[in-house]
């Protein structure tokens, strides 16, 4: 249908109705023609990427705002001034973060029992557990003496003993976290219990010197009192096989995370934060966790113990019994666990 009006010279002049346009029928709009304009298709993947993105912002704010009102106990790792930067060894896409286990004494003085370092290898794909014996004699560079590697702790705290470790085996500490071992209880009760491997010696060793019962098996449920008991095992074999224990605990926890939702581990860091010492900052907290978690979710779990058998030999120094490391087999072994993707020191 066309309407016909007139211009100012009397010519007529013929327009289109809208109404007969054929973008209409029946009074209802109709698909444009090829070529006419389109409207603005969502896309699937930059939605999925918005909601992603806005939900790291969201988790993120939680974390470090848990951090900020749990009152954790902060305390900064300075620059070691015993070794210089050049001289450790590092990558930035390895995290290097040394988990320390006190046991405090009647005394008040506190003892690092524990001395694991969690290396999270974005490079390899792996979290890898290096635990450094506590009678392993080395230099505390702050005196210049000699002494069992525990001992930095007793007169310097989490600082003294990275600097020592750093100082002997030349591997740089990103981070540390400390727990004294009542908090380590709570931690795994807050989590649940944890399930690990428990061999009949161990199972008897613990019923027969422990107020504690438990079963032996490949999979058995430990709650914190059990598991701190299970860690401490010594005098049934070695301190050797103590830390072999103390990292299949860590394992275990490193489970939980795998198997959680992200709102039980929301739930967990805050229970567990106020249980903490570390150096991590409350705007720190959140890249750590997301590293922590994805590390736990996607790596595989390799373990040793520095220094290993064929790296130290052992002896009484004076009146104390000790493992004299050779530093330079050491400082090797150390750098091909931690940094390479050899695995002649896997799991042992």
């Amino acid at each position: 249908m066309k309407d016909i009006y007139f211009s100012n010279n009397n010519e007529p002049v013929e327009i289109e109705d809208i109404y007969s346009d054929s973008s209409f029928e029946n009074g209802q709009p109709q698909p444009p023609a090829p070529g006419g304009k389109q409207k603005k298709k969502r896309h699937p993947v930059r939605t999925i990427i918005k909601i992603i993105v806005s939900a790291i912002i969201i988790v993120s704010l939680m974390i470090s705002g848990m951090a900020l009102i749990s009152k954790y106990t902060r305390s900064d790792l300075k620059k070691n001034e015993y070794v210089t930067g050049s001289e450790l060894a590092k990558n930035p896409l390895i995290t290097n973060i040394l988990l320390i286990g006190t046991d405090e004494e009647s005394s008040g003085t506190a003892r690092s029992d524990s001395m694991i370092l969690l290396s999270l290898d974005f490079i390899h794909g792996k979290i890898k557990m290096t635990s450094f014996l506590r009678d392993c004699w080395v230099e505390i560079p702050s005196s210049g003496k000699k002494m069992k590697l525990n001992a930095a702790f007793v007169y310097g705290g989490a600082q003294l003993l990275c600097d020592t470790i750093e100082y002997n085996f030349r591997v740089d500490i990103d981070h540390y976290v400390k727990v004294d071992f009542e908090m380590f209880t709570g931690i795994i009760n807050k989590l649940g219990g944890i399930d690990i491997e428990v061999t009949q010696k161990e199972a008897d060793f613990i019923n027969r010197t422990t107020r504690h019962t438990i079963e032996s098996g490949s999979s058995v449920h430990l709650n914190g009192d059990q598991a701190l008991v299970y860690a401490r095992i010594r005098k049934l074999d070695s301190d050797y096989m103590r830390t072999y224990r103390q990292r299949k605990i860590i394992g275990a926890l490193i489970e939980k995370v795998k198997h959680s939702s992200p709102f039980e581990l929301i739930k967990t860091v805050n229970s567990v934060l106020p249980m903490l010492e570390t150096d991590i900052s409350a705007l720190e907290m959140p890249l750590n966790a997301y590293r922590g978690i994805l590390s736990a979710v996607m790596f595989d779990i390799v373990q040793t113990k520095m220094p290993r058998d064929e790296m130290m030999t052992t002896g009484y120094v004076g009146s104390q019994w000790a493992e004299i490391p050779d530093l330079e087999k050491c400082r090797e072994g150390i750098y091909k666990f931690i940094y390479t993707s050899d695995s002649e020191f896997d799991n042992n």
